[in-house]
């Protein structure tokens, strides 16, 4: 069954990011709560790490390097097992 990864920062009021770079590439294992990826404010210049909802293999890479995106949106999917 494939999870969303989805965007739910805290502990921040900016609503503006791009994401910096992904730890993993698609195939590999994760398990919850690994850090899958880096994004940056784009307001506040400070990094999150966005980690896995579930344990599971990273199934595919919705949004790639470079890319803004804003809390809600969907960044990757997970093969949860």
């Amino acid at each position: 069954m494939l999870k969303d990864v989805v965007f739910q920062p805290t502990d921040t009021d900016a609503t503006e990011f791009t994401v910096s770079y992904w730890k993993l590439d698609p195939g590999d294992a994760v398990s919850e709560g690994s850090e899958l990826l880096v994004v940056e404010s784009v307001d506040e210049k400070t990094a999150l790490v966005v980690p896995s909802p579930c344990a599971g293999v990273l199934a595919e890479i919705v949004t790639g390097e470079e890319r803004t995106i804003s809390p809600g949106d969907v960044l990757g999917r997970i093969d949860a097992q």
